[in-house]
């Protein structure tokens, strides 16, 4: 089992959103993906959530963390 782990900084654009789906693509079965956002509003999270979903993802843990930056903890499950 790997981990792997996508922090982005700034605001969330449409290149960013391909760069996780590609991600997404690298991460095998029971391995572990952690994606860390700055700065980006609940419609962002949702969108991507719904990518992880999509992609047999389950997510174990999601919030901020002490400095301010939303985290979404999962792991492929397939």
């Amino acid at each position: 089992m790997s981990d792997y782990r996508m922090d982005i900084r700034g605001s969330i654009g449409l290149s960013d959103y391909s760069n996780i789906y590609d991600y997404i693509g690298v991460v095998d079965n029971k391995d572990n993906f952690t994606i860390t956002v700055d700065n980006c509003g609940n419609e962002s999270i949702q969108v991507i959530c719904k990518m992880l979903s999509d992609s047999d993802f389950y997510i174990k843990d999601q919030g901020y963390d002490n400095h301010g930056r939303y985290y979404i903890n999962a792991y492929k499950n397939k």
